[in-house]
C-alpha cells in the first residue's frame, strides 16, 4: 500500500536547506513527488509531497529530521496523507487561467479579488504576490493561476472583474493559460 506525507518547512534563508531536507528523504528511501519552494523577504518556505517507504511512517521521519531542523533553524511539519489525499489531480476539472492584478498597494486587494473568485467557485491553484517600486509609491502585484469551472461563463467573470477593478483601483487581466505569456 502506498503511503504519503506532506512536509512543510520554513526558516531563515540560507544555502543548504533544500540539500539538508532532501538528504534526509534520500537516506530514508522517500520519493519526492511534488514540491513548491519560495523565498519571501529572507524567509524560505517549502512544501513537498513524498511517498514513504513501507518501513517508515510519518512519526519516524520527524525524528530523522531533528538534526537538520536544528542546524538550519527550521520549523518543520510532517503530516501523513492517504492515497486519496495524495492523488495526482493537478486540475479540479475546470479551465486554467492566469489572473494578474497590479495597483497601488493598499489593504484589501487580496481579499477582494479572492472573495470574488470564491463566490463563483473558482479555485486558486497557485498565487504569488509582491510589493514592488519605490517606498513612497509601492505597487502591489498579484499573479494567480486559477481553475475556472465549466459552469462559470468567462464573459460574466470578466465583467465582474472589471467592476472590481474600478472599485479597488487596480488593473486586472485574465488570460487562458495556453495563451499566457509566461
Amino acid at each position: 500500500m502506498n503511503r504519503f506525507a506532506i512536509i512543510t518547512a520554513a526558516g531563515p534563508d540560507r544555502p543548504g536547506i533544500v540539500a539538508g531536507i532532501t538528504r534526509v528523504l534520500y537516506e530514508t528511501g522517500c520519493n519526492i513527488e511534488d514540491t513548491s519552494m519560495t523565498l519571501l523577504r529572507g524567509e524560505f518556505a517549502m512544501m513537498l509531497i513524498v511517498r514513504l517507504p513501507r518501513r517508515l511512517d510519518s512519526k519516524a521521519i520527524v525524528v530523522r529530521f531533528k538534526n537538520v531542523q536544528k542546524a538550519l533553524g527550521l520549523s518543520l511539519l510532517v503530516k501523513p496523507l492517504s492515497v486519496k489525499e495524495a492523488r495526482r489531480d493537478p486540475r479540479p476539472g475546470g479551465r486554467p487561467y492566469i489572473l494578474s492584478v497590479y495597483g497601488s498597494d493598499r489593504p484589501g486587494i487580496v481579499y477582494r479579488v479572492t472573495q470574488l473568485l470564491a463566490s463563483r467557485g473558482i479555485n486558486i491553484t497557485d498565487m504569488n504576490t509582491r510589493v514592488i517600486g519605490p517606498t513612497g509609491r509601492p505597487i502591489y502585484v498579484m499573479i494567480m493561476e486559477v481553475d475556472i469551472p465549466k459552469k462559470v461563463r468567462v464573459e460574466t467573470l470578466t465583467a465582474a472583474l472589471r467592476k472590481l477593478q474600478k472599485a479597488v483601483k487596480v488593473d486586472v487581466t485574465l488570460h487562458p493559460v495556453e495563451s499566457a505569456q509566461l
